[in-house]
């Protein structure tokens, strides 16, 4: 009954560890609660200990992993909804100031790197070194941008 109770114990602990690297959203560090508590209960059980010790401590290490698998799981769903704004991706919505162009097609400056740019400006309304722009979206390397409105400025 105790090497049952060790490998429970065991088998709880690695489930954790999983959990830990693996993104289960509290599945398996619920389970390695469970079985770490169900390990408690086998060793206390196990030798002349009384049964009114082996249970609270099994219900203690119950209730402290399942609530702390509960809150990782809840913390862990909560940031899957959270959108991803890290890459090229990111860059949509920033500021960038236009450092060199030629009809359509020119050089903006945004998060500290050069970018090749185009715009939906018409003929009349080509910018000029200097002009701030707002990135619309990116295809690959080239950013498309449009100039910055003057409300957008506060």
């Amino acid at each position: 009954m105790a090497a049952l109770g060790v490998l429970a114990l065991i088998l709880g602990v690695l489930l954790i560890v999983i959990e830990a690297h693996a993104p289960t959203a509290g599945v398996l560090g619920g389970l390695g609660a469970l079985a770490s508590a169900a390990g408690v209960w086998l060793l206390f059980t196990s030798s002349d200990t009384a049964q009114m010790i082996a249970v609270p401590a099994a219900a203690g290490v119950a209730v402290v992993g399942l609530g702390s698998a509960a809150v990782i799981g809840r913390k862990a769903l909560s940031a899957r909804r959270i959108p991803i704004r890290s890459g090229p991706q990111s860059l949509i919505g920033t500021d960038a100031t236009v450092r060199s162009w030629a009809g359509r097609q020119g050089q903006v400056e945004t998060a500290g790197g050069l970018w090749k740019a185009q715009t939906q400006f018409g003929d009349d309304e080509e910018p000029t070194a200097g002009d701030a722009v707002i990135v619309e979206q990116i295809r690959g390397l080239t950013l498309t941008v449009r100039r910055r409105e003057p409300w957008e400025l506060l």
